[in-house]
């Protein structure tokens, strides 16, 4: 729980959108309409503008709000070096760990690499010797969070010779999680596939390279919080993914000690299992093939044990998690039948989740968001749990906060599921309530009610941060690495345009797709070099009948994921247009 009483003061932003003028580069004899009638023009070559059309109002409105919440949360402080990230919304001075991991797919867009990586060395830098790393760092002495964080600490004192002399830099860390040390390998990942940079993963942290620090890291929890029992990670009773405990009515909530009740659930593993398998691949990238087959044989393990112990045939989804310590809860009700869309949602994203039992999760999410009168897919626990199950006043009414409140942070995260799985149709349309409810607030909140009232911080960060990633990458489908490209474009039957820039590689990546009765038009671009794999998903009930590329016949490839059929051709990233002609 991240409460304090005495929020920094943003002042309000005003964002424009860079209005360009767009290089038409269709033919008056091809008669293509254009794309999304808006007044924001979209570039088509290379520029650094970041900006999409949808065809959707609310949907195109969303944008403004993205970047507002992560300017508002922009942060630069002199630490052990120069820090420069995110903090996790209006009311939040400090810069958290999994926080910050979700930003990424939004910031790298807007800010340059220091923003991606430099709060994240500081972090590493206070890593405890036995591998834990600290929930959130800030600079300010202890005394200005013990009202929120009983246990504070300062980690870092700039000496009075230092040229940064009186700076203190304080941290602490909600133990009832275990989420921080592969949030860490997750914010190293994806800065990793952005830069292609070898050499920072062999950064000296302190004494220390990056990658072993990672390393160390997520072996702190290998050794430590694996039950033997289940052969699970095993953290405390809370909402899902949430920090807050059930055995306290004060801040003592958000800490593990001898009274907590310790669970083994979804959400802990599945981001367990993500950052084991993204930590192999860094190993292997850096030549320590030892060290990666090692990471690949504790996820599969996690995978497994999460498949046996925690899926519910019968149910259709996964169980919130399972009390390992019953007499620590002696008045524990049944809890199975609690949908944590959270972890079931990173489940399905994540690959852990079969085909079979993704079908079921997304239909029993679909049905539950009706019954219990959720405004939209972001609804963390369907039901939640009964007013009191909880003693701290912030979680303890239902549908409240973590307790079954709405979180874009989350219902995006699952959406974007929904899209990687194959299920574009049902992504979109609760991408766009998503999108509504922010129109409706007028801005991104860090939760909502059930009918959908912002609650919270307002500027949250981490909703535009998921938000952005199912944007950019769920819908518009752009897969950008520092040597390679794929697109994956699911507008379907939605004319749709987009364009951004990526500061930490310098490239760009532009298309406009236009539909027309019986036609589908793309114009696509950018300067990353090589070839790459484009994947069109076509209209809904309508095939492929054949397809030109800048006037030359391609042979029709396709494929199919779930319910989504894709006509698919590799291509270089120069200036292409594409034609198909489709049939029912």
């Amino acid at each position: 729980m991240r409460r304090f009483t005495k929020p920094t003061f943003l002042l309000a932003i005003l964002v424009s959108l860079t209005v360009c003028q767009r290089d038409n580069r269709r033919s008056s004899a091809e008669g293509t309409k254009p794309c999304a009638q808006t007044n924001q023009h979209i570039d088509t070559g290379y520029s650094k503008q970041v900006a999409y059309t949808s065809g959707e109002p609310d949907l195109d409105r969303l944008q403004g709000f993205l970047f507002a919440a992560l300017e508002a949360n922009r942060k630069e402080f002199a630490a052990q070096q120069t820090v420069k990230g995110f903090g996790a919304g209006s009311s939040y001075p400090q810069i958290w760990l999994r926080d910050s991991a979700t930003i990424i797919p939004l910031s790298r867009y807007y800010y340059s690499t220091d923003y991606l990586t430099s709060w994240l060395e500081e972090h590493l830098g206070y890593q405890r010797e036995e591998g834990q790393l600290y929930d959130w760092i800030a600079p300010g002495e202890k005394s200005n969070f013990l009202g929120a964080a009983p246990r504070v600490t300062e980690v870092y004192h700039a000496s009075k010779q230092a040229a940064q002399k009186g700076i203190t830099i304080s941290a602490d860390k909600n133990t009832t999680e275990a989420d921080q040390e592969p949030a860490a390998v997750d914010a190293a990942y994806q800065v990793f596939k952005i830069t292609g940079d070898r050499n920072w993963l062999n950064k000296d942290i302190n004494g220390r390279s990056l990658i072993d620090r990672l390393n160390l890291a997520l072996d702190y929890l290998w050794k430590s919080k694996v039950d033997s029992t289940v052969g699970l990670i095993a953290n405390a009773f809370t909402a899902d993914w949430g920090d807050v405990s059930p055995t306290y009515s004060d801040q003592r909530a958000i800490y593990v000690d001898e009274k907590t009740p310790i669970v083994a659930g979804i959400y802990t593993n599945a981001v367990f299992y993500r950052a084991a398998i993204q930590l192999a691949e860094l190993n292997h990238e850096n030549a320590d093939d030892r060290m990666s087959n090692s990471w690949k044989t504790k996820a599969a393990a996690i995978k497994e044990n999460v498949n046996k112990h925690l899926w519910q045939e019968d149910k259709g989804f996964y169980r919130i998690h399972l009390l390992l310590t019953p007499k620590r809860l002696p008045n524990a009700s049944d809890d199975s039948d609690i949908l944590a869309v959270g972890g079931n949602g990173l489940a399905v994203l994540n690959d852990i989740a079969d085909e079979p039992k993704l079908r079921k999760i997304f239909a029993v999410a679909t049905l539950r968001k009706q019954e219990y009168g959720m405004s939209t897919i972001a609804g963390t626990l369907l039901p939640s749990y009964p007013t009191g199950r909880f003693k701290h006043p912030a979680v303890r009414d239902e549908y409240v906060y973590q307790n079954g409140g709405q979180w874009d942070w989350f219902g995006a995260r699952f959406l974007l599921a929904e899209f990687e799985r194959g299920y574009s149709q049902q992504a979109f349309r609760n991408l766009v309530d998503l999108a509504r409810k922010s129109a409706n607030n007028n801005g991104l909140y860090e939760w909502h009610t059930k009918s959908g009232e912002g609650k919270g911080s307002p500027n949250y960060a981490g909703s535009a941060g998921a938000l952005g990633s199912a944007i950019f990458q769920g819908l518009f489908g752009i897969y950008l690495t520092q040597n390679a490209l794929s697109l994956r474009i699911r507008l379907k039957d939605q004319p749709g345009q987009v364009h951004v820039y990526e500061p930490a590689t310098n490239h760009y990546v532009a298309y406009q797709y236009c539909l027309e009765p019986g036609v589908v038009m793309l114009h696509y671009e950018s300067n990353v070099s090589g070839f790459g794999r484009l994947h069109l998903l076509l209209p809904a009930n309508q095939r492929a009948a054949e397809a030109q590329l800048d006037g030359h016949n391609l042979e029709l490839q396709t494929e199919t994921i779930g319910e989504d059929s894709y006509l698919v051709l590799d291509s270089d990233w120069k200036s292409h247009e594409l034609r198909v002609k489709l049939s029912h």
